[in-house]
């Protein structure tokens, strides 16, 4: 049974390759994750592997009670430890999506240590299907590659040892082990876009071309390679335009027009970012590229992106200070400022903002931009120019903390104070949230 040995094989070889110390099965009870389970079997133990079946009960079939006890008593029988978990979908909107989302979130939670793996039994069929998916979707290189046989997830790995057998390989193989399996019924409904192509189009496809399934997996396999390298490229260059906080349009524009894409799409992802083409167009359009005086914001989910100063900020979107916001501080207190500001010490050891007269509260303030500000040794400015000095961005200009003593700025936290430290008997300390 040359498919059975086949198999048996791949999964050998892809275990040994990435050693996982606890394996967790994604096991819906169909032909394909019962074949998995029941060849995992032998090599975990072998290989001293720790072996677990997750099963997610998604609620949508009236069968969903039955294929739950099929999958703990299949497990029961092999000795493999069973998990199931119930999720709940809301309504029937992109319920392919929806139930995709809700199985991975749960599946993630099983992969928490670097040596932690999830297996599928994703098959050639499937990445046919992705494939066809991306170009519906007008995908780029990322769609177009299709699943990988290994990437991260969770804090471990996501293995696919089947991506090179058909699923008339699988089926062969369980029907001559007399496997038996779940069906579910909605497999056989069109209305969802893999069905279609499952049902309606790839077997016309492999009427005509036989092979096809095994040549768009090469493709893909391929496409993935590719996908290495420019990853490989990009991920080089990314490191002489990036830093943690912003992105060095200049450098970024030493780049060929292609990598820039590259570069801003892998700068953005490491935020968990994937922008549509129209979107970026309109970054480089109205953000890169906008007139030096201005002062641009795209929003991007919850993030913001800002430009100052020829450097490109990813920011998460945050509350805006209330105009009536002016607590006080005395010196021994610790205040958790409101909007998301952080945190301001006021102590009577050395920090970094020497203050006066430790007796006294000081007034806090946001904003006043045009209130002068004279700090020690230098002559008095507003301090909307002492932080074009500073080269503070724009949108961080309203929410630096002010102490003010007798309506008089004394101190703009983190940057000077209006006391010299001889002259200091308090000392400020303003530490940012994460």
């Amino acid at each position: 049974m040359s498919d059975l040995s086949d198999l048996q094989l791949a999964l050998q070889q892809l275990l040994r390759r990435y050693a996982p110390r606890q394996l967790t099965l994604a096991y819906s009870g169909g032909l394909d994750s019962q074949l998995l389970l029941h060849l995992l079997v032998a090599p975990c133990q072998t290989l001293g592997i720790t072996l677990t079946a997750v099963h997610i009960h998604h609620g949508i079939s009236r069968h969903a009670d039955a294929w739950a006890e099929f999958c703990q008593q299949q497990c029961q029988k092999l000795g493999v430890d069973f998990k199931l978990h119930r999720v709940q979908l809301q309504g029937r909107s992109a319920l392919e999506q929806q139930a995709r989302d809700a199985r991975y979130q749960v599946l993630t939670d099983y992969v928490t240590a670097r040596d932690s793996a999830l297996v599928t039994a994703h098959h050639a069929n499937d990445q046919l299907e992705t494939l066809l998916l991306a170009l519906k979707r007008g995908a780029g290189l990322a769609g177009m590659a299709g699943m990988a046989e290994s990437r991260p997830f969770g804090n471990g790995l996501l293995l696919r040892p089947w991506l090179n057998f058909s699923r008339q390989q699988l089926e062969h193989v369980a029907r001559a082990l007399q496997l038996s399996w779940v069906e579910d019924e909605s497999n056989q409904s069109a209305e969802f876009d893999r069905n279609f192509l499952r049902l309606e189009v790839i077997p016309k496809l492999s009427e005509r071309w036989p092979a096809i399934t095994t040549t768009c997996a090469r493709t893909s396999q391929h496409l993935q390679q590719a996908l290495e390298l420019a990853d490989y490229y990009t991920e080089r260059a990314l490191a002489d335009c990036a830093t943690a906080d912003y992105l060095d349009l200049q450098q970024l524009a030493l780049q060929p027009a292609l990598q820039q894409d590259l570069l801003l799409r892998k700068w953005l992802a490491r935020s968990g970012l994937n922008p549509s083409t129209q979107w970026l167009s309109t970054l480089k359009q109205q953000v890169i590229v906008a007139r030096e005086d201005a002062q641009p914001c795209l929003m991007l989910g919850h993030w913001q992106l800002r430009r100052f100063q020829q450097r490109l900020y990813l920011l998460p979107e945050l509350p805006v200070v209330p105009k009536d916001y002016t607590p006080s501080l005395h010196c021994g207190q610790r205040l958790i400022l409101a909007a998301a500001l952080g945190e301001l010490s006021c102590q009577l050891q050395p920090e970094s903002g020497a203050l006066p007269a430790a007796g006294t509260a000081f007034q806090l303030a946001f904003g006043s931009l045009s209130q002068t500000f004279k700090p020690v040794n230098q002559p008095g400015k507003p301090l909307k120019q002492w932080f074009k000095l500073w080269q503070v961005p724009p949108w961080q200009r309203q929410r630096i903390p002010l102490l003010l003593q007798d309506g008089q700025i004394q101190l703009v936290a983190g940057y000077q104070s209006s006391v010299a430290l001889s002259a200091a008997s308090c000392w400020i300390s303003w530490q940012l949230p994460g």
